[in-house]
């Protein structure tokens, strides 16, 4: 596996459903690996560039399970793009955020099933025994239901700010507050304001909706 099979596996799995294979200007543009000796931010994005041909990634791919998703993740982005690329430019985005999202994540769930797995050889047995099969859904479970939480409260959170509900002053303070409510977790140390938690997550300081 380099990084460009493993998009390609992705690729695979969305013709499989039939949907779009990607143009050959995503293969010769896009940014799969990081480049020696440039500074990228390596938070993974799909780009639209309005000409509908014009496609890409941009990910700084290591060969694992998580970017393996991701990449089925931002490639369902380019299948939405491509879906739309003939409308006005006006229309060209999802109807709401949530969709882009959920498409992305939904391919990329079925993805990561064992018997996929194994169909595309990751996997040497799809063994369905009940232990394994409690164990994926464990997995599965505490990467999308324990995760739901954390991405309301860090919407909540921006959306507070934006209100002015949350000032500069009490930006951590109200940080905690929240996700000790809905998440029920407190600080593994002594946080203040001179700490700055949320800003941790890619979408605060890239000013990204989350939900």
């Amino acid at each position: 596996f380099n990084a460009t099979k493993l998009f390609r596996v992705a690729e695979d799995f969305f013709t499989s459903v039939n949907l779009s294979a990607m143009p050959e200007t995503f293969w010769q543009n896009s940014i799969l690996e990081k480049p020696d000796g440039v500074e990228l931010v390596c938070h993974a994005s799909a780009w639209d560039f309005y000409d509908a041909k014009d496609f890409r990634i941009k990910q700084c791919t290591r060969i694992n399970m998580e970017d393996l998703l991701t990449a089925h993740h931002e490639m369902g982005h380019i299948q939405y793009f491509l879906q739309y690329k003939n409308q006005p430019i006006m229309f060209r985005e999802g109807a709401n955020p949530g969709f882009h999202e959920a498409v992305g994540d939904t391919i990329a769930l079925s993805a990561s099933t064992p018997a996929h797995l194994k169909e595309i050889g990751l996997l040497k047995s799809d063994d369905t025994d009940m232990e394994a099969m409690l164990n994926h859904l464990f997995l599965v479970g505490l990467d999308k239901i324990v995760f739901l939480p954390f991405a309301y409260i860090l919407d909540l959170w921006r959306w507070n700010v934006f209100k002015g509900e949350i000032t500069p002053e009490t930006y951590n303070c109200e940080w905690w507050k929240l996700v000790e409510e809905y998440q029920g977790i407190a600080p593994p140390v002594s946080r203040s304001e001179e700490d700055f938690d949320p800003g941790a997550k890619y979408h605060v300081v890239a000013s990204v909706e989350y939900m």
